[in-house]
């Protein structure tokens, strides 16, 4: 099986959105005998596992149905989206957000992957996906409006980890979905953000990458998130501090090597690996996008690409929960961003 496999990830996908348990829950208590299932906290994102997961599989939910409309199952994912995105259950959503201690809950990860799933719900177009857009419209501005505060005010200093925190990440997703929607003012405030914190980045220290937990790559999503960001010329320069090695041969280049690791998907923070293949390639076709098409790093790039979809063709085959609940949003992630690259891929 081809892990691009709409059908496939469409059942993974419908496995998990519906199913409460085992969640991790990350919830602050302020009083006693406040514990509550999962499903009554979060009534639109109580599966997958966690919060962010659910709401970056709705997100995968309403791209397969935009892009294969044809599935056998899609008429369940719709019925799910209708029950999910309906405005009561997005209403207790945003009331979640009231509460002081809940102010920062899964920021800046979830908030970016929710205002996704509001613009995938827009470009769908389709009565349903409207609808669904309206709803997640009160969600979606008030994420929008408390990421241009914190990256603007609130976070004086980028935090470069491979995990959900990664600003580049959410600052990527942030600019690319407000000028899918013409949100200008969201796109100043990020793009500002972004040329303040990594701008004057110099010669990133490759021996810190990977770490034994990551699904991002530090380095290549910053600098993804700079390729969005700056022009062909002004980006090919900060490349070329940011990263000079990548001037050499790709064999001394580990960074543009697929990591050698156990896959063990029981693991869930061996388990990000597998999902590092795929974020890594989604990160080098927007640099590859934006560097000039004679670049002499182009056929690395081009090739680092191939290398990591070959690896990560396997990352389902163990299909535990730890890696099914999340992986097949990075799936179509991947492979959108190689089709945007005009790229062939495996499978």
């Amino acid at each position: 099986m081809s892990l691009l496999d709409p059908a496939e990830l469409l059942a993974i996908s419908l496995q998990c959105v519906d199913r409460e348990f085992p969640y991790y829950l990350d919830h602050a208590v302020d009083q006693p005998m406040e514990f509550r299932r999962p499903a009554d906290l979060h009534p639109s994102f109580f599966g997958c596992s966690d919060w962010h997961s659910a709401v970056h599989n709705h997100w995968l939910l309403i791209r397969l149905r935009r892009e294969w409309p044809e599935l056998e199952q899609i008429g369940a994912a719709q019925a799910i989206l209708d029950r999910h995105l309906a405005p009561q259950a997005l209403a207790a959503e945003l009331a979640y957000f009231d509460n002081p201690y809940n102010a920062a809950f899964s920021r800046p990860y979830g908030w970016a992957w929710l205002l996704q799933v509001h613009a995938e719900a827009l470009v769908a177009g389709d009565p349903h996906a409207l609808r669904w857009a309206a709803a997640l419209q009160p969600l979606r501005d008030e994420f929008a409006a408390r990421l241009r505060v914190y990256f603007s005010t609130a976070l004086q200093f980028p935090i470069r980890t491979g995990l959900h925190s990664n600003s580049a990440f959410a600052l990527t997703f942030g600019i690319d979905t407000a000028r899918s929607i013409g949100d200008r003012e969201l796109e100043t405030a990020l793009v500002a953000a972004s040329r303040r914190m990594f701008l004057a980045d110099r010669d990133y220290p490759l021996i810190l990458e990977p770490s034994g937990g990551d699904f991002l790559s530090p380095a290549l999503t910053e600098a993804g998130l700079m390729a969005t960001v700056l022009e062909t010329a002004e980006f090919t320069e900060w490349f070329d501090d940011f990263l000079p090695s990548l001037r050499e041969t790709e064999d001394s280049v580990p960074l543009l090597k697929p990591p050698a690791y156990v896959r063990d998907a029981s693991d869930p923070a061996t388990v990000h690996l597998n999902g590092l293949l795929l974020t890594k390639v989604w990160s080098l076709c927007r640099i590859a996008q934006r560097l000039a098409a004679d670049d002499m790093r182009i056929p690395a790039i081009h090739e680092s690409i191939r290398k990591h979809l070959d690896d990560a063709q396997d990352a389902l085959d163990d299909r535990h929960y730890h890696a099914t609940h999340w992986i097949p949003t990075f799936v179509v992630l991947a492979y959108a961003a190689v089709r945007a690259a005009g790229l062939d891929s495996p499978g």
